[in-house]
């Protein structure tokens, strides 16, 4: 799961890496693959998290050296009791990203894609754009590693539901306002994430899922995975439950490059054999060595993690490379770790975001078995949480856009720092936790904006992701809203300008 440089309350994600000297090769060498006592061990922990209903259908994969050393299914993947196995297709959400931009890297390969080339120059009709119009600056680098500026976005689209599943020009047309100047910072986001696909598309001549399969899943041999459009395949998938245990219907995301791919743990292990290089005899090259390690090199750098295209890039205490991507969201918990120094990765996905400790907790376990000085995951710190500096205050007018709406708003920032934001001539609202996070405004309020998405999803949350240049406060503020069944986020261009 992927924790943004300015985590707000309400996301959940929710960083290349060359490998370690042969020091380090030669020590993982020495590690052991799972013991008959340890599997025992897991998957008896495993079963009783499913037996008291706190999960519901688990798979697991190990790989150490190039081989798949323990795979095995647990639970059901659905309420007909079907059986999970290691060949059960799991929705893996943001495990997708390294799938997108392996599919990118093969057009690049192919001088089909330049990877510092204007995306604009790859869209369709409507294009990236920021308060002076189009935005050239964004490139599919820019894209794939979170540095373009655009803003976060999830929205869910049960089957059966009165609202469908928008196309991503009019996700651009609605919501493809730059929150702040290409490259300038990290911002994690679906919306990038599912441009890029549809570049993949649009330069392969073809829909993004079939030539997913066509350039990356058949070559490597990953037979149980699909793409959403793959409507036929559907059914094998583990059916999604709610947190609180409830199976879901089948449902679309508005960002499907970002996390559509559906793919059982078997594939999982073999696609991370790719990319630790292990060059499997049945797995086609479609990739140069070199090509793989400018996917990992990390482009965004923070304090203690870093991303590359697609890839979160750590370190473990030791200084080793991690690599990881997880995936999470209502009906999704995907683990997904590759430990290029040891030659090693692990894999755990789960139909239920729910137990995330315990679902952890079996990775480390696992990873352990291959790498003893394994200890977790890390994770990069929250940034602190500061008071607004005195020459903050005034009173800040501007326009909140998307979906085609300006809508009129003011901030009002008295002495002490303390805030209160209205939309139109409502009455103001008290900002919640307002303050600085890394330099950026946060805070949460309640406003109706008033948009046809906004009003279908019942949105009334508003979370602050502001940045102060000079006498004008740009950015972004999200609508959102969380329940059991999903998550909805929303974001809406901001600009406001100090009037007193």
């Amino acid at each position: 799961m992927l924790f943004p440089l300015r985590p707000p309350i309400h996301r959940l994600v929710l960083i290349g890496a060359l490998l370690a000297a042969a020091s380090c090769v030669s020590l993982a060498a020495t590690a052991s693959t799972p013991s008959e006592a340890t599997r025992r061990a897991i998957g008896h922990d495993i079963q009783a998290q499913i037996d008291t209903g706190r999960l519901n259908g688990v798979a697991v994969a190990l790989v150490s050296h190039g081989k798949i050393v323990w795979e095995q299914g647990f639970g059901t993947a659905d309420p007909a009791g079907r059986k999970v196995t290691a060949h059960t297709p799991f929705s893996i959400a943001s495990t997708s990203k390294p799938f997108t931009t392996t599919a990118m890297m093969t057009l690049v390969a192919a001088g089909k894609i330049d990877l510092d080339h204007p995306a604009n120059d790859y869209l369709g009709k409507h294009k990236f754009v920021d308060a002076d119009g189009p935005a050239n600056a964004v490139s599919p680098r820019l894209l794939a590693t979170h540095l373009s500026g655009l803003p976060s976005l999830f929205a869910m689209y049960p089957e059966g539901g009165a609202a469908r599943q928008p196309s991503v020009d009019t996700l651009l047309r609605d919501y493809g306002f730059l929150n702040a100047p290409p490259g300038e910072h990290y911002e994690y986001s679906n919306l990038g994430m599912a441009v890029l696909a549809d570049i993949v598309a649009r330069r392969a001549g073809m829909e993004y899922g079939r030539y997913l399969r066509k350039a990356v899943l058949d070559p490597l041999g990953l037979h149980d995975s699909f793409f959403d459009t793959d409507v036929a395949r559907r059914q094998t998938m583990a059916v999604r439950y709610t947190n609180d245990g409830r199976p879901m219907p089948f449902y679309l995301t508005a960002t499907p490059g970002s996390g559509e791919v559906v793919a059982s743990v078997h594939d999982l292990a073999r696609f991370a054999m790719f990319h630790l290089k292990d060059h499997l005899d049945d797995q086609q090259p479609i990739l140069t060595d070199a090509q793989i390690d400018l996917l990992h090199q990390p482009y965004a750098h923070l304090p203690g993690f870093g991303y590359g295209m697609g890839w979160e890039v750590s370190h473990d205490p030791s200084g080793h490379t991690v690599l990881s991507h997880g995936g999470g969201q209502t009906g999704v918990s995907v683990e997904f770790v590759l430990l290029p120094w040891a030659d090693a990765a692990c894999i755990v996905a789960s139909n239920r975001q729910s137990d995330l400790d315990f679902l952890q907790g079996v990775r480390d376990r696992l990873l352990r078995t291959v790498a003893p000085d394994w200890t977790t995951l890390p994770r990069p710190p929250v940034p602190p949480h500061e008071g607004l500096p005195a020459d903050y205050a005034g009173t800040w007018r501007g326009t909140l856009t998307a979906q085609g709406q300006h809508i009129p708003a003011t901030l009002t920032i008295d002495a002490d720092g303390k805030g209160n934001f209205a939309l139109r001539r409502e009455p103001a609202q008290a900002v919640s936790d307002f303050g600085l996070a890394d330099g950026w405004i946060a805070g949460g309020t309640n406003g109706d904006l008033g948009t046809p998405d906004t009003r279908r999803a019942g949105l009334i949350q508003l979370d602050f992701t502001l940045k102060r240049r000079g006498e004008r406060i740009e950015g972004e503020i999200d609508a959102w809203k969380r329940t059991p069944d999903g998550i909805t986020i929303l974001p809406f261009w901001t600009s406001l300008t100090r009037v007193k």
